[in-house]
């Protein structure tokens, strides 16, 4: 009841601040809890702020299925990418006092970055590292940083052996080492911690208390919600992944009524409370545009769509919108604000779905478009996933009929037993234990898998269960003109990680 009466009291406020009828309000909370259901979401949440308050906050369904304790707007989820922000205002204020410059040349500050070839590595400026514009594929190389035991220094000095596939600063490709470049400039030029700094000069005194840096504080705190995947009809349980190596891209977790502060914060353009954590001047570097993309012809009221500097924009029925997507192990994050109209929405969920994307696109239309019948933005993107699992699970099955046929025969396992190196990611072992073999990228513990025959060298392996939004990949080996093993390569179709970046050679037994 206690709940009820406070959802009440909120869209009353609501109500009155910007005008928008109960039928609007009932309709937003309803289409929120059909959401969850129609995408098997075990929980959620969801703030609306405005500049100075937090006028709608509320959880549904569960942080834990086992547990059945359920999601309010304090429980605590990965915020992934949304930490990107954090970064480069950080960046920002460095500027703001004279201990950058944007035009700086990252080498000058970190004399271990390295890209592919000389002339990136010596021109990439403070302001190249978050415009995602290197010359590198979306996420290249990010399997140098997720779940390793390497350095940020090792993930970055890594770079100079991705290979590019766009001129420097022509094209966008999404880079999680360039933000996590920046982090580092950070911490040089102010002698702390990413982490440290983040927290003394945000974190702190925004009081946003139950913000964390790194899942080692999760087990100190409590209604933090479990990760989760979809798979077969059931929710699977998933581990906690530290992402500390990587902090500066993506290490923040929080709650929904935490992170409407920091929304606040921006939606007042750096001041809030009387204090100014960073000029309107660098708000406006932030949040401009540095990269453009293109719009599609069926595109309705968007006439432009960008990327600043820690936020994407793009215009949506007359207005500007800022904002950023998070996607971590089993959860995925989305936070919206339009300033010109004081409003902000953060939603995050524990799984892995595009309904956040949905439902912000939802309430920017019941909020800025008034339409209490518009699109159902959540069943044009259920719809579409449905298809695309239909066209993955024909492949699979496709792959599946072809194991054995056409080429039944391989090496004596034996022979495929050994250490493959690849220079920039480090070793593969490959093991026989009771006539199987496995396989394990020993710089990812966690990456590890039986390996099946399918065809000829060629062998199929999934990853356990914590990794289950992996799909079943492919490990092959090659042989030399001996028929002896030379090398393996791997492939695991996803959006994420680029497996085929690394070429593993067989080191010979001396």
């Amino acid at each position: 009841m206690k709940q009820f009466t406070t959802l009440f009291l909120l869209l009353l406020f609501f109500t009155s601040a910007f005008s928008q009828t109960k039928e609007q309000l009932d309709l937003l909370d309803k289409y929120y809890q059909k959401s969850l259901d129609e995408w098997h979401i075990p929980g959620m949440a969801i703030a609306i702020t405005t500049g100075d308050s937090i006028i709608f906050s509320k959880g549904y369904g569960y942080a834990n299925l086992e547990k059945k304790t359920k999601v309010d707007g304090n429980t605590l989820f990965a915020i992934a990418s949304n930490s990107k922000a954090f970064t480069a205002t950080s960046i920002a204020k460095m500027v703001e006092q004279d201990k950058l410059k944007w035009n700086d040349k990252a080498i000058d500050h970190l004399p271990y970055y390295r890209l592919y070839d000389e002339y990136t590595t010596q021109h990439t400026t403070i302001e190249d590292l978050m415009t995602h514009k290197n010359g590198l594929k979306t996420f290249s190389g990010d399997l140098l940083w997720y779940a390793t035991t390497k350095t940020p220094e090792d993930i970055i000095k890594g770079q100079q052996y991705l290979k590019p596939i766009y001129e420097f600063r022509t094209k966008y490709g999404y880079s999680n080492i360039g933000y996590l470049s920046a982090g580092m400039v950070l911490e040089k030029v102010t002698d702390m911690s990413w982490a440290k700094y983040v927290t003394d000069h945000f974190l702190i005194p925004l009081k946003m208390n139950r913000t964390l840096i790194s899942t080692n504080q999760i087990k100190k705190v409590k209604n933090v919600a479990t990760p989760y995947f979809y798979e077969n009809g059931k929710n699977h349980a998933l581990k906690w992944v530290n992402w500390d190596n990587i902090a500066p891209a993506g290490a923040l977790i929080s709650s929904v009524n935490d992170y409407s502060k920091w929304l606040q914060l921006n939606l007042n353009e750096g001041t809030l409370n009387g204090k100014t954590y960073f000029s309107k001047r660098s708000f406006n570097k932030l949040t401009s545009p540095h990269v453009n993309f293109s719009v599609g012809e069926n595109t309705e009221n968007i006439h432009f769509k960008g990327y600043g500097l820690g936020w994407s924009i793009q215009d949506y029925q007359g207005y500007k919108i800022i904002g950023h997507g998070g996607g971590y192990d089993g959860m995925i994050s989305k936070s919206t604000f339009i300033p010109e109209k004081n409003i902000g929405i953060i939603v995050l969920t524990n799984s892995l779905s595009w309904a956040p994307s949905a439902l912000v696109n939802k309430t920017l239309d019941v909020l800025l478009a008034e339409k209490t019948d518009g699109k159902d933005w959540s069943k044009i993107y259920l719809d579409y996933k449905i298809q695309q699992d239909s066209i993955a699970q024909v492949a699979l099955q496709k792959s599946e009929s072809l194991r054995g046929k056409l080429n039944n025969r391989h090496l004596d396992l034996s022979e495929y037993i050994g250490v493959y190196t690849d220079k920039n990611y480090g070793d593969v072992d490959v093991s026989l234990s009771n006539g199987k073999l496995f396989f394990k990228m020993v710089n990812t513990p966690i990456y590890k898998a039986e390996l099946q025959h399918w065809n000829h060298q060629i062998f199929t392996f999934r990853f356990d269960i914590n990794l289950a939004s992996l799909p079943q990949g492919k490990l092959w080996f090659e042989l030399d003109k001996n028929g002896k093993v030379k090398k393996l390569n791997i492939d695991v179709p996803n959006p994420d990680f680029y497996f085929t970046e690394f070429e593993f050679i067989k080191q010979i037994d001396k």
